[in-house]
């Protein structure tokens, strides 16, 4: 049994490190890659447990029974959706068979021998500063690197290939906000002006955002800045206040519809189409949640509600609700209800007293705080709270901040 572990705990590992080297192509491939590298990475890691069952430690507490509990009632939900699909095999289903394994990830760090860390340490940097370049250089080129990597085929439409790099792009700029934290911290931990590099990255990071039209990096990595300071300065006030953040954005989301129902029609043609494009979704949604406010319209039904429109200021007829209302709170309350915002409630709880413990050090509290922040903005506005890649991609970062050791020291000190 001993060598069975020994090959799964290597495996584990080889998947750890060849993920992190891909990162900043996975990134600009939209991302989606990071499901399946997570799914390979937790799969071998849960392997590795099974056998000799050690340093799953952090598992043995109340927010994994907390967060299965949700995913099975959103599992169970698919029940009365009016959005077709199986009750084995479909999304929901895979979303827990995706969850289950990823738990796992964080333990491949935790086992990592010591004389490895160094090394991956400086991996993970140069992928994540190297993300960034590459990110940079697509969004000014004109998305020159993803047709490079993936031309335009024959009878492929142009403008259809262009748009899907686009939204590829914001998608690998959307992981790069959180990827972001563990390697500006590893930085400011490793270098005397490590602090400067980091900072470097995440204006590359704006402006390549700019550059792709993509509004929510800013305000995203604005929020983020200021709770990681204070998490800095302050670790468990930091931690405290982005949990309530977090939480406030999730419980009361339906208030952002509510207000956005108030919203006249020459104000919405006043600003920005993708805006005015939420605005319309989060009142729609609004309307959706008083319909059904327990026990939520079921999984996935926002792709459902599909026949309302309205016409663009270029004379398009576009969806009001695109797949899904663009703001996780929202998400959750139109599709599991007040129960399933109760279950999202008591993981976040458990999950931020279980975090208080082992972050009481000033690099883990920045780092986590910068980490929330950007999921919780970032999932304000853009994200579909199913989207399997994104739930891989958060416990992926959580791991690499398992890098950063309890006791640290800033080498600018």
């Amino acid at each position: 049994m001993a060598s069975v572990a020994k090959i799964l705990n290597a495996m584990s590992l080889g998947w750890l490190w060849l993920t992190v080297l891909l990162m900043p192509i996975l990134a600009l491939a939209g991302g989606l890659g990071f499901q399946a590298a997570g799914f390979a990475m937790g799969l071998s890691a849960l392997g590795a447990w099974a056998v000799d069952r050690k340093g799953a430690d952090y598992l043995r507490a109340a927010w994994p029974l907390w967060l299965i509990g949700f995913l099975l009632w959103a599992w169970v939900s698919t029940l009365w959706s009016p959005y077709e699909a199986p009750l084995f095999g479909g999304n929901a289903s895979l979303l827990i068979g995706l969850v289950l394994p990823v738990l796992f990830v964080p333990l491949i760090i935790l086992k990592m021998p010591e004389r490895l860390k160094p090394a991956f340490v400086w991996v993970v940097i140069g992928a994540g500063l190297l993300g960034v370049l590459i990110l940079l250089t697509d969004a000014m080129s004109g998305f020159a690197l993803s047709l490079l990597g993936d031309p335009v085929k024959v009878g492929e439409d142009p403008v259809q290939r262009l748009s899907d790099a686009e939204m590829n792009l914001g998608r690998g700029q959307v992981s790069y906000i959180q990827l972001l934290w563990p390697v500006a911290i590893l930085l400011m931990l490793r270098l005397k002006r490590g602090w400067v590099l980091a900072c470097a990255a995440f204006a590359g990071l704006i402006v390549s955002a700019h550059f792709n039209n993509l509004l929510v990096v800013t305000p995203s990595l604005a929020f983020a800045v200021a709770f990681s300071i204070l998490a800095w300065k302050q670790p468990r006030r930091g931690l405290i206040w982005v949990f309530v953040f977090a939480i406030i954005s999730i419980v009361f989301a339906p208030l952002l519809g509510l207000l956005s129902s108030l919203i006249d029609a020459e104000f919405m043609r006043s600003i920005p189409l993708s805006w005015e494009h939420r605005l319309r979704m989060w009142d729609y949604s609004w309307d959706l949640i008083q319909q059904a406010p327990l026990f939520g319209h079921g999984f996935d039904a926002s792709r459902s509600f599909d026949a309302l429109t309205f016409r663009a200021p270029d004379g398009r007829n576009l969806t009001v609700m695109s797949m899904h209302p663009h703001n996780i709170g929202m998400h959750i309350w139109l599709e599991t209800g007040l129960i399933g915002i109760l279950l999202v409630l008591g993981f976040l709880v458990t999950l931020f007293k279980a975090i208080l413990k082992i972050c009481t050090q000033p690099a883990r509290a920045f780092a986590v705080a910068g980490l929330v922040a950007t999921i919780t903005t970032s999932g304000a506005v853009t994200i579909g709270v199913w989207q399997h890649w994104w739930w891989a991609l958060i416990v992926f970062v959580i791991s690499l901040i398992c890098l950063i050791p309890q006791e640290t020291k800033n080498p600018s000190d």
